[in-house]
């Protein structure tokens, strides 16, 4: 009989009303990347990276924060600092 071992799927995450600490910390690098992750039905899905850091951006629920455009995303974080310039926005899900 064959074992069937699984990986651990250990997902970090960062609230979104904590976002603009984690971007304003001491312990960030550089700029902090942010990923929008689309999905043809949801929307797009925040994630952001600081020096191999990945973490997806949810809400208080622990629930995915989703955009229904990327303008949307784009006045939401207009104020958050430290972000990269460069959004990723990864269509892998399109």
């Amino acid at each position: 009989m064959k074992k069937i071992t699984r990986r651990s799927t250990v997902q970090h995450t960062i609230r979104y009303r904590d976002l603009d600490g984690y971007c304003d910390s001491l312990e960030r690098t550089g700029n902090v990347q942010v990923t929008l992750k689309a999905n043809r039905i949801r929307g797009y899905a925040l994630w952001v990276e600081n020096a191999e850091d990945v973490r997806q951006v949810v809400d208080d629920q622990g629930d995915p924060v989703w955009f229904r455009t990327v303008d949307q995303a784009l006045d939401e974080l207009v104020n958050v600092p430290y972000l990269s310039e460069i959004f990723i926005i990864e269509r892998s899900n399109w």
